[in-house]
């Protein structure tokens, strides 16, 4: 079993699936508690954290009569930048024929180059392409024969506090981290195409309290802005505008379900004489709220949103800002938003929504991306994440009986990660030399 875990600031959400060999996945079981001690995306409070990753845990272990120990980490794209790397190791066998071992020097050797200040760390690290003897472009080096393995690397670097905070409240919680993924990351692989990953996207992820754009390109990350305003904005504006202008007390959970049930992202394009019955504080009277007037108030924080997206996309100098555009994220959700980030960027906008069931709303990507993309992971990936003790569990770990009677379904970008370089014989040795050094 894979297990995904979105520590977000509404809610903690987690996604349980199996993996078979034949490279499908079916959903076993998912979890969702409103989250406590989260703040922007940041873990602010380790205890009550720690807390509701439990309750969310527990939710989804009573559902499947199951145990979960072991959890990969969404990690959020806060503060983050990104850096090339280069690594060059002597192979160490008599043979020159080039191992595990080596590979993981290769990238100590190149995370060792980046000179970061003490409060900042790498937190994850993607291979672009390994290097033998000078001939590039060899996508896995295992069992090939050289005497020099170099390695160019794409790191993100960003606040060592973030990571280990959470690492911290997840493990309170009892549960072992198998991997720390960058959601960016994990997120392209789930929702780009092979296309859409080469020729250019724009994901942009509309959390509860920030919202973060990121740039695919030629298959890699190649832009991360994150602005600290979100859809719980949008929700706390709503209750507050209706405080303050229209005498109309109602508490945040309300105004959420305001905004679910009749929000629409774009007053421009609403026409509609459809009212809201809401109770006036103090009165017992009952006032009619147009539609077009919750509309404004939602419109005009999305304005402030997309503007400071956009400035950040036209900030660009060194590369060409993709036509496509994808919204996910729980703010995603809101009706009308895709017709105005269209008119805003002038893009071709889609909103992306899980298809698999139980999932089929867009604040379940997170949870559900990181758990794909160790479904799909090469070696390489896993061992690159290895170095940075941000992996534990080997990915032929990932594959379970095609017998467990789990009905399984394709992944959105099933074709993503099928290399020939799983070793089924590599977790024994793993488990039992590495499980104390993470603990």
């Amino acid at each position: 079993m894979i297990v995904g875990l979105d520590v977000g600031s509404d809610k903690i959400k987690c996604v349980v699936i199996k993996k078979t060999p034949n490279q499908r996945y079916g959903i076993v079981a998912v979890g969702e508690t409103p989250s406590r001690g989260v703040k922007h995306g940041m873990v602010v409070d380790i205890a009550a954290a720690s807390q509701a990753i439990s309750q969310a845990i527990s939710q989804a272990q009573s559902k499947a009569n199951i145990v979960i120990n072991d959890v990969t980490i969404s990690i959020p794209a806060i503060q983050i930048s990104m850096l090339h790397l280069h690594g060059s190791v002597n192979v160490a066998r008599n043979d020159k024929r080039i191992t595990e071992d080596d590979v993981i020097n290769a990238f100590r050797q190149a995370i060792s180059t980046a000179k970061l200040p003490p409060n900042q760390e790498v937190v994850d690290i993607v291979p672009e392409e390994f290097v033998i003897d000078g001939f590039g472009q060899v996508p896995n080096p295992l069992d090939m024969v050289g005497v020099i393995l170099e390695v160019n690397a794409q790191a993100f670097v960003g606040p060592k506090t973030i990571i280990e905070n959470l690492k911290t409240a997840v493990k309170q919680a009892q549960l072992n981290v198998s991997e720390l993924i960058l959601s960016p990351i994990s997120e392209s692989g789930l929702i780009l195409s092979e296309s859409e990953q080469n020729e250019g996207s724009i994901i942009v992820d509309l959390g509860a309290s920030q919202t973060t754009a990121s740039i695919v390109q030629g298959h890699q990350l190649q832009f991360i802005a994150n602005i600290q305003q979100g859809g719980a904005y949008i929700t706390s504006d709503i209750r507050v505008v209706l405080d303050q202008q229209n005498q109309i007390s109602i508490n945040f959970d309300q105004a959420e379900q305001i905004k679910r049930d009749f929000g629409y992202a774009d007053p421009l394009k609403l026409n509609s004489t459809r009212v809201i019955e809401l109770n006036r504080a103090g009165t017992g009277q009952v006032q009619n709220v147009p539609v077009t007037y919750l509309s404004q108030i939602i419109g005009a924080r999305l304005e402030e949103i997309s503007s400071e997206l956009y400035a950040h996309l036209n900030q660009l100098q060194s590369m060409a800002v993709p036509r496509k555009m994808i919204l996910t994220g729980g703010g995603a959700a809101l009706a009308g938003i895709d017709d105005l980030f269209n008119k805003r960027f002038n893009k071709d906008v889609l909103v992306f929504v899980p298809q698999e069931i139980g999932l089929r709303h867009p604040s379940f990507v997170n949870a559900l991306s990181v758990a794909n993309y160790v479904a799909n992971q090469s070696m390489t990936d896993w061992l690159a994440k290895r170095t940075l003790n941000l992996a534990l569990v080997s990915p032929s770990a990932n594959f379970v009986d095609t017998n467990s009677g789990v009905k399984n379904q394709k992944a959105r970008n099933p074709n993503r990660g099928k290399k020939a370089d799983k070793k089924p014989s590599f977790l024994d040795k793993i488990k039992e030399y590495y499980s104390q050094m993470f603990e």
